[in-house]
């Protein structure tokens, strides 16, 4: 019997089928063990053509991915080569948001799967999401004791001594030395300035005002002197009332054709590595409030745009089926600004979907 294991991300899917070793006793488990692989399957989200291959491809690309993640993550280029299946699965940087997957097909007479693929490699360009996507459906697989239990991964911390500096040693020292001899002018300046005398304050002398006598001083703090208290009326004044402010008293959020105008005005986040952190940021707050998912006839696609603190600040469905937006949670999720939204704010766009599998699926628009 065929065993198939399958570990779902939003964008990308990891497929494992294999046989269960007929010498052991849990061949009739409720789950039993896949001992034998027989072929892998990867799948990305918007590329059609799946990645296809036997056990040398797999170790390949489980060894390929993890050592590129920790490279990537880390800074430090790995210094571990994998003779034996080096050939077959690479990936390359292309910039900070794209990465090149290479496969290498090569005919074997062990491998019937492989056999059907050309002896040409096969390229696909992964965005850092559907990178990392592929990481966690790798960190999956090796949590599942039950598939290839025999098969582990060693990984090593690389040491720091092995990267290279990216600034010559003068150009990094310059701040420190910058800093030091700032340092030693304010200390020299600071030497030559006298040290302020304290004088002790003196008692206010009395003046005789127009009339011939003295007027008595007040104490500090207590006003201004009258200079003529014989010969002035009393004068009291009436305060200006002030306006008080009830605690309940709440500012009105302002309309939803401002807030249209504000995002259509609004400036747009270019930033390759803002716009990844706030695709990971509107995953995580949707996929936490969609608990209760309903059962979906069909696919609800929508439009998110997300300011620059990960708020979302508004919607609208692409599909038609996308306007029962109450089976979503975007509708509780939606920003409500009180009082003025400042101009200017960049925003960035999102395609959010709601599959009707339960699956969330979030890329940018």
């Amino acid at each position: 019997m065929t065993i198939v294991r399958q570990y779902n991300l939003p964008n990308c899917t990891l497929i494992l089928q294999g046989l269960s070793d007929l010498n052991t006793d849990r061949q009739f488990d409720v789950r039993p063990p896949l001992s034998m692989l027989m072929s892998a399957e990867c799948r990305f989200l918007g590329n059609s053509q799946p990645l296809i291959g036997g056990r040398d491809f797999f170790e390949s690309l489980i060894k390929a991915v993890s050592s590129y993640a920790q490279e990537f993550l880390s800074g430090v280029p790995s210094l571990t080569v994998d003779t034996s299946h080096s050939t077959l699965v690479r990936l390359q940087r292309i910039n900070d948001n794209l990465h090149r997957l290479t496969v290498q097909y090569l005919e074997t007479e062990n491998n019937p799967v492989e056999q059907l693929k050309p002896n040409l490699p096969t390229e696909i360009e992964l965005t850092t999401v559907q990178l990392f996507d592929l990481v966690e459906a790798v960190d999956q697989f090796f949590a599942d004791t039950q598939t290839l239990p025999e098969l582990s991964l060693q990984l090593a911390p690389v040491s720091k001594h092995h990267a290279q500096a990216t600034e010559p040693l003068a150009k990094r020292a310059l701040p420190a030395a910058v800093g030091i001899s700032s340092l030693a002018v304010a200390a020299i300046a600071f030497f030559f300035v006298p040290i302020p005398e304290i004088q002790r304050p003196k008692d206010p002398i009395p003046q005789p005002n127009a009339s011939g006598s003295v007027a008595t001083p007040t104490p500090r703090g207590a006003g201004t002197p009258n200079p003529n208290p014989t010969n002035t009326p009393n004068v009291t004044s009436t305060p200006t009332p002030t306006a008080k402010v009830s605690p309940s008293a709440t500012v009105s959020p302002i309309s939803a054709e401002k807030l249209k105008e504000s995002e259509a005005t609004a400036p747009k986040i270019t930033d390759s590595g803002e716009i990844q952190s706030l695709n990971t940021k509107l995953y995580d707050q949707i996929n936490t409030s969609w608990k209760n998912r309903p059962k979906l006839d069909r696919d609800l696609i929508y439009r998110v745009t997300v300011a620059k603190d990960g708020a979302i600040v508004g919607y609208k469905p692409v599909s038609p089926e996308g306007a029962d937006e109450k089976k979503t949670p975007l509708p509780d999720l939606l920003y409500k600004p009180v009082g003025s939204k400042p101009a200017g704010e960049p925003l960035a766009d999102f395609r959010v979907v709601f599959t009707k599998g339960g699956v969330l699926q979030i890329s940018p628009w």
